[in-house]
């Protein structure tokens, strides 16, 4: 399978996504959309996988690279591509599907618990995702649902967190890709603003959660795999 991946910043790069990849012997073409807008063409790949960072999907002006990067995912959504965004992309993807992107009156940073919707129940994409789980969380956005998508988990202080536009287009709020090393990077860079909230953990919370991370990589590995699957039958 031939994987193409949009990397919106430095420090957010594919994490576990990676060792997947790795096993299965799948070739990956990342863009780096910070430094280059020139993507592949939509017929070079069979799963667009858009990464995470720190701006906000709104934020064209200061990130004019944006505009374009949601004009491509568009292009992919309507020529039927499997699109498979987190945090960031799964907002690029909420706002290239015509839904608004904005502050969340909450952030959440660190493990929090999740729980999937009824909806899910008949979606195969998400087959083997548990009712309750803990994944990372690192973000301050939020999106509506787009029309025609459904909602598939939720946590009590973000309403939309994993969601899937008809059979091939899913976006995960939350950071199930996130390694202990990336974890250390954030920690490095932004753990001076770590200074409490209600869904704010601190660096001595998160960190060295062997255990958590284990889950989380095995709920990833499930959803590529069935991504995997569904791309075949295709």
């Amino acid at each position: 399978m031939r994987i193409y991946c949009l990397q919106n910043d430095p420090l957010a790069g594919l994490g576990a996504i990676e060792t997947w990849i790795s096993k299965n012997a799948y070739s990956v073409t990342t863009t780096h959309v910070y430094n280059d807008s020139n993507f592949l063409s939509t017929d070079e790949y069979d799963l667009l996988i858009i990464l995470g960072g720190p701006m906000g999907a709104y934020e064209e002006e200061q990130y004019p690279w944006l505009q374009l990067e949601k004009e491509y995912i568009s292009e992919a959504i309507r020529k039927e591509k499997f699109v498979f965004g987190i945090c960031l992309g799964a907002q690029l993807i909420a706002s290239a599907l015509g839904s608004p992107v904005y502050p969340h009156t909450l952030q959440e940073i660190g493990w929090w618990q999740l729980e999937r919707t009824k909806e899910r129940e008949s979606l195969q994409l998400f087959n083997g995702l548990p009712e309750k789980f803990t994944v990372f969380e690192l973000h301050g956005d939020t999106f509506d649902l787009p029309e025609g998508a459904v909602r598939i988990a939720e946590s009590k202080a973000c309403l939309n967190q994993a969601f899937m536009f008809e059979n091939y287009v899913i976006g995960l709020q939350f950071h199930p890709e996130f390694t202990e090393n990336t974890l250390n990077n954030v920690v490095e860079k932004i753990g001076h603003e770590l200074t409490g909230g209600a869904f704010i953990q601190k660096p001595e919370e998160f960190l060295n959660r062997l255990d958590l991370h284990k889950g989380a990589h095995s709920i990833l590995f499930n959803l590529l795999d069935n991504i995997c699957e569904s791309i075949e039958i295709k």
